[in-house]
């Protein structure tokens, strides 16, 4: 039946933790009423050995899904992969053994594994008398200082009498209220628990999504495989439902995918930007107790979601990695997952040197990117980065700004929401926060780009002019097609951070070339005498300039200075090139925009000839005249006809 009151799913997972034989199970029997042993070994040894789920209902009739977890250390494998999923942990000691070392352990994998919030239960305070227990609650005091369950509630109960269920089921109803419901924004992805098949309905994979929202009739991806499937059917806590969202326990009827590829540790993904990775980039903090460093390129068993899979260990940041200290390295896998920034993880080896005398979870952290590219110690930028990503981490839209700040140029808003492992319109609601502040800026069409991005080009930008101006002091500046050959970088970029500059005054701009504000032209008294026979020769030729070869005996000068000097009356404007070998004053180009004007609002469109009767001159200097305005976008040219450009209409 489909279930009508989604409001009343309260999506975060409890999770049991602790010692084998303390009581998990038989707590989860008398708190849901279900009996999470379902497989026959575990009925007939009376022993956790795998994942166990049931929904439980609140006091305020709220379900949240509960994971039970095996306690024996030969299935730890098993406990981490359920241990991926808990918001709130009902940490269960048994009365009559106090801390045992699967109870260190598996405090020591919920902390690495970010869990925050819980409380301990103190079971089978039955077998025990009023002093011991007594003892007992001072034990486990003290072992929990320091730890996230520092001040939890330890709540004493029996499993077998049910004395003290009240109090412990109304700690348990706090934890919960105290715990924010797991974000469903973003891109779907759930790690695949388990898998079976069902008469008359195929396959189904369950699991807690660890991202995102599915919906029935929804496309998911099988990774690592690549293979696609249909979402025929939901189930949520065991109900029917239209959606399943991250922090749930989902089942997912599926189309299209056989079973047996649905294998403990794959992943169902909602996008295919979720893409298997070997190499993964990761802050990772070894535990207290472990006596010496872990070794550059050490071999560990990594943890994952519900995967395991053995990876080398890269150290980034120093030769080892020391214990207490949190490093950044690159896990570099066996077997490719598909992994995301932010998943939790867990190392454990052999400590004393063989498999054969048992793994320990030696230390855990959480991974920072999915560069798949193998990278190398001690390099600044990678550092950096690395460090900037784990600040990030946290804040979906500081998560934008840092991919923003690496993309180091423009990029779309798809591609942006892709790299974020976001649905675009999460990006946009994040993006729009950014340029609020000033952090992103818009780049057209193209898309955004990071203001550190801006700010680089500029101040490149004002590099190159200032290293130009001591090289060529009587130069004006550069043109500004030399200046972005020079800046190295996309043109949207290079066109917000001159702006930027133009604005602040810091640079100035006469026609097409650029220089720092407060420049001039060095020239002596006779250079500048030139140069203003050059401008009148110009001038007093109008719309029939002298030939450029021509120039330098009929003014007596060097072609050389010639050159130069006419080079800086283009830059300062008084002179404009139309052609290679045809310059005009500007007062002569003037006076042809006029006569295009006019023409254009006689008759909206003219010919070539028209033109160069109306200006009375010949084809020689007509024609570059239009080219130069087809240019400027004043004209457009269509055939031989001219009719207005951008900056000619109206």
């Amino acid at each position: 039946m489909m279930s009508s009151l989604p409001d009343l799913r309260k999506n975060i997972m409890l999770g049991t933790a602790g010692h084998v034989d303390h009581g998990k199970t038989a707590l989860i029997k008398l708190l849901t009423g279900c009996n999470t042993d379902r497989l026959a070994e575990e009925q007939r040894r009376g022993l956790t050995i795998d994942l166990g789920f049931a929904p439980c209902r609140l006091w305020d009739e709220r379900i949240v899904g509960v994971v039970d977890v095996p306690g024996h250390v030969d299935f730890i494998r098993n406990m981490v992969a359920g241990a991926h999923g808990i918001d709130v942990v009902i940490f269960v000691i048994a009365a009559n053994d106090g801390v045992m070392p699967q109870t260190r352990e598996h405090l020591d994998i919920l902390t690495l594994m970010g869990v925050r919030h819980g409380l301990v239960a103190l079971t089978k305070i039955d077998l025990v008398d009023a002093a011991w227990l007594t003892m007992i609650q001072r034990q486990v005091q003290q072992f929990v200082s320091g730890t996230f369950l520092q001040g939890a509630p330890i709540c004493p109960i029996s499993n077998i009498t049910g004395e003290g269920f009240d109090g412990f089921f109304q700690a348990l109803n706090v934890a919960v209220d105290a715990c924010a419901p797991r974000d469903s924004a973003g891109i779907f992805r759930m790690w695949v628990s388990e898998s079976f098949a069902v008469r008359g309905f195929g396959t189904v994979a369950t699991g807690v999504p660890c991202s995102g929202t599915v919906r029935v009739g929804e496309k998911l991806l099988l990774q690592p495989g690549d293979m696609a499937g249909r979402v025929r059917r939901l189930e949520v806590y065991g109900e029917e439902a239209e959606s399943g969202r991250a922090g749930e326990c989902v089942a997912c009827n599926l189309l299209d995918i056989p079973r047996e590829l649905l294998l403990r540790g794959s992943a169902l993904c909602g996008s295919d930007a979720l893409q298997p990775v070997s190499m993964v980039e990761a802050d990772l903090r070894l535990l207290d107790f472990v006596a010496a460093p872990l070794k550059d390129y050490s071999e560990v068993h990594l943890h994952v979601g519900t995967a395991q899979t053995m990876a080398h260990v890269a150290v980034l940041d120093d030769a080892a990695v020391y214990p207490a200290r949190t490093h950044l390295v690159q896990l570099r896998l066996a077997t490719s997952l598909a992994l995301a920034p932010g998943d939790r993880f867990i190392l454990r080896t052999a400590l004393g040197g063989s498999e054969r005398d048992g793994l320990t979870t030696i230390g855990g952290g959480r991974l920072l990117g999915a560069s798949n590219t193998r990278l190398r110690r001690r390099r600044p930028w990678v550092l950096e980065t690395l460090a900037a990503r784990s600040a990030a981490l946290d804040d979906p839209a500081q998560w934008c700004a840092q991919l923003l700040r690496e993309a180091d140029g423009v990029i779309s808003v798809p591609a942006l929401a892709r790299l974020a492992l976001q649905t675009p319109e999460q990006a946009a609601v994040h993006l729009a926060t950014l340029r609020a502040t000033g952090i992103a800026r818009d780049a057209g069409a193209q898309g955004v780009v990071h203001a550190d991005t801006v700010r680089a080009a500029a101040d490149r930008i004002t590099a190159d002019l200032s290293a130009f101006h001591d090289a060529n002091p009587q130069a004006l500046g550069l043109d500004e097609t030399e200046l972005l050959r020079r800046a190295e970088c996309a043109r949207p970029v290079y066109d917000l951070a001159r702006e930027d500059l133009l604005a602040a005054g810091v640079i100035a701009r006469q026609a097409t070339v650029l220089s720092l504000s407060g420049h001039s032209v060095s020239l002596s008294p006779a250079e500048d005498a030139m140069r203003a026979r050059i401008a009148s020769a110009y001038c007093e030729a109008g719309l029939t300039p002298p030939d450029p070869a021509s120039l330098p005996a009929a003014l007596r000068l060097d072609a050389r200075q010639l050159a130069r000097l006419s080079e800086l009356l283009i830059e300062q404007g008084e002179l404009v090139r139309l052609a290679p070998e045809l310059i005009m004053h500007r007062d002569a180009v003037a006076l042809a925009r006029r006569v295009v004007i006019t023409l254009f609002v006689r008759q909206q469109r003219f010919t070539t000839m028209e033109f160069r009767d109306a200006l009375g001159v010949s084809r020689k200097y007509a024609v570059p005249l239009l080219d130069y305005f087809d240019q400027q976008r004043l004209t457009a040219r269509n055939g031989n006809l001219r009719t207005p450009g951008k900056k000619g209409e109206g």
